[in-house]
């Protein structure tokens, strides 16, 4: 993971410089809303995912090519396990944890007050709390309460953003992204247990709405 993000930080940085002449500087924060619509695991007979809708509040760093944010969400669903030997059954959960974003972007201005921002990039989310419903087997629930950043994972994303300049340096923005998530520890953790199957990529989408100051 610190490798990744080393990579997409010079790229930031080398970006931004390459078009030095149209360099600026912003920052500013918001809200946002998160989803996960699958992740878990599959085999031959038995599978489990781990959906989840969430939000909160997030603060980012623009410097004309690259963005840089972190945001806090809290967030819950219910996990739905089935299977050809048992019945399907879901069970609710809750989660909270830390958004690490690092995007590059290439801004068109479509007017004066208007910018479009195409964007790709790596999102890390940290799991700080994990918690499944009492009725969870205590391998589950041990699993989440006792070592919630086993659920930790990287998405890459990409989408767009825009800018609405409303005064000289005031702008609301926002992003609508689309992401996957790769496996975390915990979903490789309940595969390498059965010895066979596969993790399931995690999918969905992000949306941001925000407000920034514009230094330079």
């Amino acid at each position: 993971m610190k490798r990744v993000c080393s990579i997409l930080t010079v790229a930031v940085v080398l970006a931004t410089a390459a078009w030095a002449q149209d360099f600026s500087i912003s920052a500013g924060g918001g809200g946002f809303g998160v989803a996960d619509f699958t992740g878990g695991y599959k085999d031959d007979t038995e599978g489990r995912s781990l959906p989840y809708f969430g939000g909160g509040a997030f603060i980012f760093f623009d410097a004309t090519y690259g963005e840089v944010s972190v945001g806090y969400f809290v967030g819950g669903g219910d996990t739905v396990e089935k299977g050809s030997n048992i019945p399907t059954t879901t069970t609710p959960w809750t989660l909270s944890g830390l958004n690490l974003g690092v995007f590059l972007k290439y801004p068109f201005e479509l007017s004066d007050i208007v910018t479009l921002s195409p964007m790709a990039g790596a999102d890390y989310q940290m799991i700080l709390s994990a918690k499944m419903d009492e009725k969870t087997e205590t391998s589950i629930k041990n699993s989440t309460e006792e070592a919630p950043g086993d659920l930790s994972a990287l998405w890459i994303k990409g989408g767009v953003g825009i800018d609405l300049h409303v005064f000289y340096s005031l702008y609301f923005h926002g992003e609508v992204l689309f992401g996957v998530r790769l496996a975390s520890k915990w979903e490789k953790d309940w595969v390498d247990t059965r010895k066979g199957g596969k993790t399931n990529l995690g999918i969905g989408p992000t949306v941001k709405l925000g407000v920034g100051y514009r230094f330079y």
